[in-house]
């Protein structure tokens, strides 16, 4: 291991000790550096590091280090007391008793002038007694059973990690303890417990994650709240709960053990203040509770006996009350009032005047509207009130309480975000091509605008370079495009000055377009054209990029993006537009087919053979076939006997004997030969 300038080499064994120093020593000596003998230690079976003395044994205070703590003078002001207290506090693991000696030193600090008495006296030389006294801490190891103990008082908790050596003596490991802050010190006992197990969890987080740990506490009840082999109880409150799924990431088993036993409860007693800030994330929020709530804000002086005032002079709860204790009646019997607490009449119990459901307080009528009042002041939302009001009180109407305070606070209304997004409501679908177009302007993009029209049936795009958008040179734009494809029904735009102006508006009523507007800022009413304003910026900006310039890739992507299937309608754009595909680069590659190459073909033959003649034949007529037996005599009378092929073959009677001959060897005659 390296630390800074230090180099400490480790082994179980003399031999594997040697081993890696020569390995290290000859790293040094490859990379040129040189070391002083006489700050070497060679062999040795304990370090001094980090102001401890370490070895087999355990960890040590070491004795130089603490000479000058020993030897101090009394503190003379808050400066020099918090420096003599900083440094006791680096030594706190090996202090059993170390919060009872301080408490008057941390008293001290809280005056705003120094002020040191008897008291300070008497804990100033007793923490160095101590300091001059500490015992060996044990070693912590991970083939060692590990044992937490926690423990809580009336103003602090307490933890002691422990490892049980092989010959079953548990040796502390670490101490730690905590002084409650003045919410904390309110908790109910059970709560404060445990706090404590949350406080040695989170303390000795590293040592105990991702490892089996015993887990110690004096409160059985706490056994069945986070045992892990038992169910969060239902009506646990919410703390607990929250507790009860941190510790469920731990592997661990927890008993129950007598107070006398808890190493951990002195410590609790005497709490050190500890100022350290650090907390589990998963924990934040579990500090939070109703009194320091209350203390945050401008609220009155409520608590629980005002509730339990207020809750004997309401009929309806005292009648609740009374239900409670002597039975409930029927639900028939019961008015409408009564009826949601005879639903909830296994869980309502009675504490010190007051009605609880479960953990959370029913609030008589005469407070609600106070309680209301200061849950909304901070101005969360509805859900969080909620929230906030389900951790600690209750009445039949809260949920609608909250809902109707949000929605008539004014400045909850003015300040509020954007509203959840209404379902998509999608223009009514094209019945034919150019029947609605979207029209809408992009760039600028290298110094250039464009003006976009897309077609909502077929999806063809047409992009137009704009000198300038003025509502001349776009409705001589719109001529052209008009020229080539029709008059639309219907164009959507947005309300730029180009499409409200009054030029455009008048060529619009011309030609017997209607107009129709998208909503300020919601440009996704025109979501035709903006989509591919985005699509043709993405694409256009790569093509160039690629060292083309504007003019070809604009080409280049509307001719590709025309020719391609568009996802909405399953076919591309050119086909819908003209009933077909355009011949595209990529259509060379594609080999005809069949039928084209034999039409192909037989019109070369066409071409490349001389004949013009077209005759036709009928059964019994006389004509002149060809003879080839007689070279002197080419041509010999016969009479048609059958038709083959309609004036291409026929079977012809001659000379007693009937031929097959082709048009081209036959000749009309008279009929009178």
């Amino acid at each position: 291991m390296v630390y800074i300038d230090n180099i400490y080499i480790a082994g179980k064994t003399l031999e594997e000790t040697n081993q890696r120093l020569r390995l290290v020593l000859e790293r040094i000596a490859e990379v040129e550096l040189k070391l002083k003998i006489n700050k070497c230690k060679f062999f040795t079976q304990h370090l001094e590091v980090f102001g401890y003395h370490v070895s087999k044994e355990g960890i040590q205070v070491i004795k130089d280090n603490i000479e000058p703590l020993l030897k101090s003078p009394k503190p003379d002001s808050l400066k020099m007391l918090r420096s003599f207290l900083g440094k006791i506090n680096y030594y706190n693991r090996f202090l059993k008793n170390m919060a009872v000696i301080l408490k008057p030193l941390y008293d001290c600090l809280k005056n705003d002038h120094f002020s040191w008495n008897a008291e300070c006296d008497i804990a100033f030389v007793k923490i160095k007694e101590q300091l001059a006294n500490t015992t060996t801490l044990a070693h912590y190891s991970n083939d060692l059973p590990v044992i937490l103990s926690c423990d809580a008082s009336d103003c602090g908790v307490a933890a002691v990690l422990s490892v049980r050596s092989s010959d079953g003596i548990v040796k502390p490991v670490a101490f730690a303890s905590k002084k409650l802050n003045d919410t904390q010190m309110k908790y109910p006992t059970i709560e404060k417990e445990a706090l404590a197990i949350i406080f040695g969890v989170t303390k000795f987080y590293e040592y105990l994650f991702a490892r089996t740990f015993e887990l110690e506490t004096d409160n059985s009840a706490l056994v069945r709240i986070f045992g892990p082999k038992k169910g969060i109880p239902k009506m646990a409150c919410k703390r607990l709960q929250h507790w009860a799924i941190f510790l469920s990431g731990f592997n661990y088993c927890i008993r129950h053990i007598n107070s006398k036993n808890n190493p951990a409860d002195y410590l609790s007693r005497y709490p050190v203040n500890d100022k350290s800030n650090y907390k589990h994330p998963l924990l934040d929020c579990s500090e939070l509770s109703v009194i320091n709530y209350m203390s945050l804000s401008n609220f009155e002086s409520v608590n629980w006996k005002d509730i339990a005032k207020e809750t004997s002079k309401c009929v309806l709860l005292s009648t609740i009350m009374r239900y409670c204790i002597d039975g409930w009646p029927d639900k028939s019997k019961l008015s409408k009032d009564l009826k949601p607490f005879f639903d909830r009449k296994n869980e309502l119990t009675i504490d010190q005047g007051c009605l609880l459901w479960g953990f959370r307080v029913v609030i008589p009528e005469a407070l609600q509207n106070l309680i209301m009042n200061e849950l909304h002041s901070s101005h969360f939302g509805i859900n969080r009130m909620k929230q906030i009001a389900r951790s600690y009180f209750w009445w039949p109407t809260v949920d609608k309480d909250i809902s109707n305070i949000t929605s008539s606070c004014l400045m909850c209304l003015e300040n509020r975000n954007a509203p959840e997004k209404a379902p998509l409501s999608t223009w009514p679908c094209s019945e034919s091509v150019w029947e609605r177009l979207h029209a809408d302007f992009l760039g600028p993009i290298y110094g250039k605008m464009f003006l976009v029209i897309v077609d909502s049936y077929s999806k063809w795009p047409e992009v137009f370079l704009m000198s300038n958008i003025t509502a001349g040179k776009t409705i001589s734009i719109f001529k052209d495009v008009y020229t080539r494809f029709g008059y639309p029904l219907h164009l959507v735009v947005d309300n730029g000055p180009t499409w409200t102006s009054n030029e455009f508006k008048e060529f619009c009523n011309i030609t017997g377009v209607k107009m129709s507007f998208t909503p300020p800022y919601h440009p996704a009413t025109n979501g035709a054209a903006e989509r591919f304003v985005q699509t043709f910026k993405n694409h256009v900006k790569k093509i160039v990029d690629s060292g083309h310039n504007l003019e070809y890739a604009t080409n280049l992507f509307l001719f590709d993006y025309r020719t391609s299937v568009n996802r909405t309608t399953g076919v591309s754009p050119a086909k819908l537009l003209f009933g077909r595909e355009l011949r595209s680069r990529f259509s060379l590659l594609r080999p005809q087919p069949i039928s084209t190459r034999l039409q192909m073909h037989n019109e070369k033959l066409k071409q490349y053979y001389q004949g013009s003649r077209s005759v036709l034949f009928n059964v019994g007529e006389k004509v002149m076939i060809r003879d080839y037996r007689n070279k002197a005599k080419k041509w010999i009378l016969g009479q048609v006997q059958e038709c083959l092929t309609p004036g291409v073959t026929y079977m012809v009677e001659a000379q007693g004997r009937v031929v097959k001959r082709h048009v081209n060897q036959m000749l009309k005659c008279s009929v009178t030969i």
